[in-house]
């Protein structure tokens, strides 16, 4: 038994190493509610940048164009003094020209062609190979296969993660890219503005829920996080776009200092000799924020963590003090994440695709299939192609496909699904009746759900570790709890447990330490009550409840039994202690 001294506290590993905090987000990501609302700003988000990208896509441009040839060209310098050949020079002009029209649209080419970022939706987009062919390859391949299996996870299923950063951050860099022209630039203004106000809700719902979760503070609510969210959805929205807004401010006073520049020796001395240190204080601040942006995540969770006592500008200020302030925390933390998140994703994708494969490969097995040619790989013919799951499903059938790489005009690897065989699928195909498109398009909807909710955990998880993330990192700049968090009234901290009973009250429900008053006998019926001839007493009046309490009496001693040390046998007096001289009045 304890001796009643103080325990040595027992070695807790959290304690010790907070960054093991972020492996509780696997389960709190597994949520169904955050999967719904991350499924459902996917398919938003895609959509709307599909749109954009069918608005702002233009041809390729071509050589041969007239606006290229040396007789378009010499038009624009009528009354303009030539150098040498005046034919050479304007051929020259003109190819000059065409390679920047072409350098400009291989940059929208990359965003909004027909395999550009935007243009693709989320089914169609190549995230590496099938994660259960992956596993056999793996298993049973040889050392070759092995190594392209890894080098296939490095570079195709770990981007997968952080999908929702690089999502914002490519038509950010694009916005600064040399190459890209006005569309391109618009185009992509458009497509982060479009992000943002998309996940500036289902972010802010997803990361609500989860702050809720791993503080300990719940539970609460889908419809709970949306009304936080949407009472605050302007915050959300402007947090992420107020460094983009500065930087514009930057970037619209340095081309006004540029227009100065151009003044004759006012601008190659002073304005951009001696101010040289203004352009490039200019480009820190620029600089600043850019980087900043890295920490974008931790705007939405401020919001959410925090509620009424954060705003706009509390959001951006934290998550750039805290990137600024504790680097390599951030950093740690972050790839933490991103390594035990890739696992854990693997894992995920990996059982949904080895769920789907098992029921077809158990209904393949019914007798007779072969006799009456119902296989049932047809029904997977509009499967979604991200993931190989078309590649996986499709397997050894007449119709089956194969991800190959595509040449594209930015370099870019790209990958598209290829028929291994077109003459015998098309064959294949031409015995179809329309309830088999019937069916196979039935199947693909269920399919395509699947896989939005299987993708939907990258961002949940995503958004989840980005909330346990700004806890930590609050914690070490602010020094604040893990589970300190705002809420409503509606959301209580815990569930409120039932007080503990007395033990010293009987099932009655009365405690013993409290005489009860007595009940005041009620008045008998006015025709019933006799005349007397006197008036009687009041009853005396009854004590209130807690006046009355039951004391405990010393006990009696044997001399107070026979009356004290005289011997008498009269009892204690009745109004003073033993011994005090005082005896009861005699009655008058």
């Amino acid at each position: 038994m304890a001796d009643g001294r103080d325990q040595a506290p027992a070695f807790s590993f959290r304690r010790a190493f907070p960054w093991t905090e972020i492996f509780r987000c696997f389960q709190v990501a597994l949520d169904p509610r955050k999967l719904a609302v991350a499924a459902l700003g996917i398919l938003a988000m895609s959509l709307g940048w599909w749109v954009l990208a069918r608005a702002f896509y233009y041809d390729e441009p071509r050589r041969e164009n007239p606006t290229y040839l040396a007789a378009t060209v010499a038009k624009d310098y009528q009354n303009k003094p030539v150098p040498g050949d005046p034919e050479a020079f304007f051929t020259q002009v003109g190819a000059e020209r065409f390679e920047d029209d072409r350098r400009r649209w291989v940059a929208m080419d990359e965003l909004a062609g027909p395999f550009g970022r935007f243009r693709l939706l989320p089914w169609d987009e190549y995230r590496g190979p099938n994660p259960y062919l992956l596993v056999t390859k793996v298993i049973g391949g040889s050392s070759v296969e092995r190594d392209a299996a890894f080098r296939d996870f490095r570079l195709g299923s770990l981007p997968v993660l952080v999908e929702p950063l690089t999502k914002f951050l490519v038509p950010v860099s694009k916005l600064f890219a040399p190459e890209s022209g006005t569309a391109t630039r618009l185009l992509a203004l458009l497509a982060i503005l479009w992000f943002l106000a998309v996940w500036g809700f289902c972010g802010g719902v997803i990361t609500r829920l989860a702050v809720v979760s791993l503080t300990n503070k719940g539970p609460t609510t889908l419809r709970q996080a949306v009304r936080f969210v949407a009472a605050r959805y302007l915050n959300y929205l402007l947090s992420p776009m107020v460094p983009l807004f500065i930087i514009a401010a930057v970037v619209v006073g340095l081309m006004v200092y540029g227009l100065l520049s151009l003044i004759p020796v006012l601008g190659d001395i002073v304005l951009l000799g001696f101010g040289f240190p203004l352009v490039v204080a200019a480009g820190a601040v620029m600089a600043v924020f850019l980087v900043g942006l890295v920490g974008y995540p931790l705007m939405y969770t401020t919001l959410s963590t925090e509620g009424d006592s954060s705003d706009t500008f509390d959001a951006l200020s934290r998550s750039i003090n805290y990137v600024y302030q504790a680097p390599w925390h951030y950093a740690w933390y972050s790839l933490v994440a991103v390594v035990y998140g890739a696992v854990v994703t693997f894992f995920v994708l990996f059982f949904g695709c080895l769920s789907v494969y098992l029921g077809k490969w158990a209904v393949s097995q019914t007798p007779l299939t072969e006799t009456f040619n119902r296989h049932p790989d047809y029904l997977f013919l509009y499967a979604p192609q991200s993931f190989g799951w078309q590649e996986l499903l499709l397997q050894g059938s007449p119709a089956a496909v194969k991800a190959v790489a595509k040449p594209s005009p930015s370099d870019r690897q790209v990958f598209q699904n290829e028929t291994i065989d077109p003459a015998r699928r098309e064959k294949y195909r031409a015995e179809y009746y329309w309830y088999n498109y019937a069916g196979a398009g039935i199947v693909a909807f269920w399919l395509t759900l699947m896989f939005l909710m299987l993708l939907g955990f990258t961002y949940s998880f995503y958004w989840s570790a980005a909330s346990m993330i700004y806890l930590l990192m609050r914690k070490k700049v602010d020094e604040a709890d893990l589970d300190e968090v705002y809420l409503e009234e509606d959301e209580p901290e815990a569930p409120v447990a039932p007080p503990k009973p007395d033990p010293t009250t009987p099932p009655g429900g009365t405690s013993l330490n409290v005489l009860p008053a007595p009940a005041a006998p009620a008045p008998p019926p006015a025709a019933a009550a006799p005349t007397l001839p006197f008036t009687p007493p009041s009853p005396p009046l009854s004590p209130p409840p807690s006046s009355v309490v039951i004391k405990e009496m010393p006990p009696i001693t044997p001399d107070e039994l026979k009356g004290g040390s005289n011997g008498s046998t009269e009892g204690p007096p009745l109004n003073g202690p033993k011994g005090d001289g005082l005896t009861p009045p005699s009655p008058s």
